[in-house]
């Protein structure tokens, strides 16, 4: 398992910029086709820490086994940001800020003060060193003398044509994907504690639904073999059905509130002929279903 130690620059005299601040320097590493590649060592330096830059700008620098497209998020207020770090195809990425030429901000993943050096694996035979360069539209001077050396240590091996293969259609999937990665729910602070965790915060009795006595309730009252009794059709026990089982938020009382009907508790539903349900019915009861060989299967 041989270790490749590859060294790489990006310099240009001159970058400019598009109508929206943005500019794209990008070069392609080959590695030997047919191998899986393991990063163990990354690292960037910028060999012109003081470039000529009017105003201030935005740096991402990424590393990946195939080409990097820009998303709809934004960085500093700024449009099309490069992928997060989480995004597995990413291998190593290093963002600063200049302002004016002279470096106020500076990270980078992995973190190289991390006590587990991580170990990447990838199957493209390709390295991408891509670096987005995001500043204000106005900035029409661009940047000089752009110079930035990249140092990586790469072990790869031999691996079969079916794991190459596979490994090379899931990193081409994800690099499709990249540019809608999002993720993350938003919880109110009000609902922070007690919404799942901790436990000893849920308690006491969940509320239910009342039903009134007047309207659909009769139909499960228990009445005299003489006694007259209000029918319902089917369609209209299949509607309480619904109602009955109806998802609600937590903490809520199941079933549905507010009907025409009244309130609908959930415990109806149990109480229903058989036959009555919410939804398609099979045409055939009780439903038969085969197994590939022609044999019945008991459901």
């Amino acid at each position: 398992m041989p270790i490749h130690e590859i060294r790489e620059s990006l310099e240009q005299s001159n970058v400019t910029f598009d109508n929206d601040g943005l500019a794209i320097v990008q070069k392609v590493i080959n590695l030997k086709p047919n191998m899986s590649h393991k990063m163990l060592q990354c690292d960037a330096f910028l060999d012109n820490p003081f470039p000529e830059l009017d105003g201030t700008a935005y740096f991402e620098l990424l590393i990946t086994p195939t080409p990097v497209i820009y998303t709809d998020m934004k960085i500093a207020g700024r449009t099309s940001r490069a992928p997060s770090a989480a995004l597995e195809n990413v291998l190593f990425k290093q963002t600063w800020e200049m302002d004016k030429g002279a470096i106020t901000y500076k990270e980078e993943f992995p973190n190289r003060f991390i006590s587990a050096r991580p170990t990447f694996t990838w199957y493209m035979p390709k390295l991408y060193v891509t670096l987005f360069i995001h500043t204000d539209p106005e900035n029409e001077g661009g940047l000089n003398d752009l110079a930035l050396s990249v140092y990586c240590a790469v072990e790869s091996k031999k691996t079969s044509l079916v794991t190459y293969g596979m490994g090379l259609i899931r990193e081409d999937h994800i690099a499709q994907v990249a540019a809608v990665m999002s993720n993350g729910r938003a919880i109110e602070p009000s609902r922070n504690v007690g919404q799942t965790y901790p436990m000893w915060k849920y308690g006491g009795v969940r509320p239910e639904y009342m039903m009134k006595s007047d309207a659909f309730a009769d139909f499960f009252g228990r009445g005299g073999l003489n006694e007259s009794q209000k029918t319902v059709d089917p369609n209209n026990l299949r509607g309480f059905a619904f109602l009955a089982r109806k998802m609600v938020p937590n903490l809520e009382a199941f079933g549905t509130g507010g009907d025409v009907k009244g309130d609908i508790p959930d415990w109806i539903r149990m109480f229903l002929p058989e036959g009555i349900v919410s939804g398609a019915i099979r045409d055939q009861w009780p439903p038969i279903k085969h197994a590939d060989n022609g044999n019945v299967l008991t459901l």
